[in-house]
């Protein structure tokens, strides 16, 4: 029997008042994880963690379950890569189930650069403005049919609420909803029931949709000035955004902490 990894926990996007996502890590150097532990299959979002300074992998997952992109979980391992392994990544490669993304930590923030999926206009408004019972000023899609859709209300987003049974029944798109506050600033709420997630504490991949959807729609506002992004969530959380021609660059707060007391009836061995 060879000893697992000790998972470690990363929170991420949490500021005043918010708590953003948490995320566990267990991180070996090699070889790459070719399938989840049966020791991890119910711990809520999972990163496996490996290579080295250069080109490391990340694989994200909810209980056994693969999530393609995770933008707290680029941000997690640009924590970790900082704090346990003690090298401070200056733009890292991150090899993804997406793609790669490059990553790291400065003097402000873990941060990371992802390119926005191919934005098309949004058809079919009255279904949408049904799904949610608010009016929709705007929005488009984003990439695939198993990607995303953005909606743009015209008031605040605190008291939504998704039909998620007609969500699922009708769309695979997971939804992205945002509502610009007369700041600048922009509230935003995300919800993936087809895929296992009611609604996310707080999302970076989603963040990227939108500020390429801000940069688009309105340049003179969003398209050079950075964007503080405020997921309404019930955990909330807090996230920066800057435009940079074909990438979005996301930023946020970390923390870290080990795992032992969240998980401690796991058996970290493998037979």
């Amino acid at each position: 029997m060879s000893a697992m990894p000790k998972l470690c926990t990363v929170d991420v996007f949490y500021g005043p008042q918010v708590l953003g996502n948490q995320h566990h890590i267990a991180y070996r150097p090699a070889p790459a994880w070719s399938e989840t532990p049966s020791q991890y299959q119910r711990v809520p979002n999972l990163i496996l963690m490996s290579g080295g300074s250069g080109a490391f992998q990340a694989q994200f997952l909810n209980y056994g379950r693969q999530v393609r992109r995770c933008g707290s979980g680029n941000l997690a391992v640009a924590a970790y890569i900082n704090e346990k392994l003690k090298t401070k990544p200056t733009n890292e490669l991150l090899l993804t189930p997406s793609g790669e993304i490059q990553l790291g930590f400065d003097h402000e923030s873990a941060y990371y650069f992802d390119k926005p999926l191919t934005q098309r206009p949004l058809r079919n408004f009255r279904f949408w403005r049904r799904l949610i019972s608010q009016p929709v000023i705007n929005g488009c899609y984003c990439g695939g049919r198993n990607d995303y859709v953005l909606l743009e209300l015209s008031q605040p987003l605190t008291q939504l609420s998704v039909n998620s049974g007609a969500l699922c029944q009708f769309s695979r798109r997971a939804l992205i909803v945002i509502y610009r506050l007369l700041s600048g600033a922009v509230q935003l709420r995300y919800f993936a029931p087809q895929y296992g997630a009611a609604e996310d504490a707080a999302t970076g991949s989603a963040c990227v949709q939108a500020g390429a959807y801000l940069r688009n729609q309105y340049p003179k506002s969003y398209a050079h000035q950075p964007i503080e992004i405020k997921q309404c969530s019930p955990a909330g959380g807090c996230l920066y955004l800057k435009n940079y021609q074909q990438q979005v660059l996301v930023r946020g707060r970390t923390a870290m902490r080990d795992s032992t007391a969240v998980f401690s009836s796991f058996d970290y061995t493998e037979e």
